[in-house]
């Protein structure tokens, strides 16, 4: 398998050095993914999908895709669209805050763009096709519908498909909205990445086990659950567990399970067994969260 595609937007990241400060970087969860994905496989071809504006800040995200080696042939177009952007700061008790500005981006017309510029017959194959809840979150719920139907045509045409829930509470209107869209992607998903966390949230789900049994019941083969004590894998005749490095540093959590999705499906595309992949992407992970910031340098 040599055809990864990673739907979904990125947005400026302002990551606070100090109160008057921030550091600028681009950053998203889908592109995150894309990114991990193609530093651990270079032979990789990784395609982002996704919609900027024609702004100079569009321009260089741009070119930040490319410098990443990133295919961007289907990265659209919004004539006078911009980008969203989030910030990162810390509180009182130095906890993470996050905060966004995206609900006009241009990538909240993805679904629209892509119609205009011939829709899936323009598409080539692909091995893996990845996808999250925040893919989802942005739409409006007639292109929510539109993203669904394409990753089912995407599907029929031979591609396995890769779905993380990464449930954000302020795209949703509650969390029964996200449910609704949430089952319907898993019924479209090979290989699901749910974080327990998204899952305690969304549906009330205590255990990895309910995680599994309802991801399962819904059609997926390969289910990887992210937890505070580890990782679980399931598969056929496969139940797998990996726990928690105890003392890993952590100075920032973003992006932690984007370089762990993109780590993992780039080596189970090389056909790397599932333990192994755990590992590998386990290890990025780790190190991704001694960095401020979601892409580290």
């Amino acid at each position: 398998m040599t055809r990864l595609l990673s739907i979904g937007e990125c947005m400026m990241e302002l990551n606070a050095i100090n109160p008057l400060n921030f550091k600028r970087a681009f950053a998203g969860d889908t592109y995150n993914t894309a990114v991990y994905a193609q530093r651990w496989a270079p032979e990789l071809s990784v395609y982002y999908m996704s919609a900027i504006g024609s702004d100079s800040l569009s321009e260089e995200m741009l070119a930040q895709f490319k410098g990443e080696g990133l295919k961007t042939d289907y990265v659209f177009r919004q004539p006078d669209g911009q980008i969203g952007l989030y910030s990162i700061t810390r509180d009182a008790q130095d906890q993470r805050c996050v905060n966004y500005w995206r609900k006009e981006s241009a990538a909240t017309q993805l679904m629209q763009l892509f119609a205009e510029k011939g829709g899936v017959e323009q598409l080539r194959h692909f091995d893996v096709v990845y996808f999250t809840g925040i893919s989802l979150g942005i739409l409006a719920d007639e292109d929510k519908t539109r993203l669904l139907d394409l990753i089912a045509q995407l599907r029929e045409r031979g591609s396995l498909i890769a779905f993380d829930p990464n449930y954000r509470a302020k795209l949703w209107q509650s969390p029964e909205q996200a449910k609704h869209w949430y089952e319907q992607a898993y019924q479209l998903t090979d290989i699901a990445l749910p974080g327990l966390t998204d899952h305690q949230n969304v549906y009330g789900h205590r255990t990895h086990q309910e995680v599994k049994n309802y991801v399962f019941a819904l059609g997926c083969k390969e289910v990887v659950v992210k937890s505070s004590a580890g990782i679980y894998a399931f598969a056929p005749q496969i139940d797998y567990f990996s726990p928690v490095v105890e003392g890993a540093p952590c100075i920032d959590t973003t992006a932690a399970g984007d370089s762990f999705a993109g780590t993992y499906l780039a080596a189970r595309m090389q056909k790397t067994e599932i333990d192994d992949a755990i590992a590998a992407a386990a290890n990025v992970a780790q190190s991704v969260i001694r960095h401020v910031g979601a892409i580290t340098h």
